[in-house]
């Protein structure tokens, strides 16, 4: 939703190229994820509570996945000012995409983490 969003406020049109980097952005986002559970399964396993748990696994996480996206967002924009047409629609909706995503994984799905934890008692085991 929040690509179309941005691609309605561009006054882009979505085209096959553009489905493309829709696609190559839901991978990314997926990615961003898991890498997220592993830091915070790896926190788990070394006895740490929860919610301790939650976010250190957050705080190592979200450098590696910046630097991820930031590379991606760099060579979209590299895609954009040298291509034309269809590659310049992919370029744009990898931007949107990454940035979209990058905003999700780390701070919406932190916040629902975080949301869902506090309804919890503080020595309640999280099963990821």
């Amino acid at each position: 939703m929040l690509i179309i969003a941005g691609l309605a406020g561009f006054g882009a049109t979505l085209t096959l190229p553009g489905i493309a980097g829709i696609i190559l952005t839901i991978g990314m986002a997926v990615d961003a994820n898991v890498i997220i559970f592993e830091r915070i399964r790896e926190e788990l396993r070394l006895g740490i509570p929860s919610k301790k748990a939650v976010n250190l696994g957050y705080d190592r996480a979200t450098l590696t996945i910046f630097d991820a996206n930031v590379t991606t967002v760099i060579a979209a924009m590299v895609l954009y000012q040298f291509g034309t047409g269809p590659v310049r629609g992919f370029a744009v909706t990898l931007i949107l995409g990454t940035v979209a995503s990058m905003f999700t994984a780390i701070f919406f799905t932190r916040f629902l983490f975080d949301l869902w934890l506090a309804h919890k008692p503080a020595d309640a085991t999280l099963h990821i």
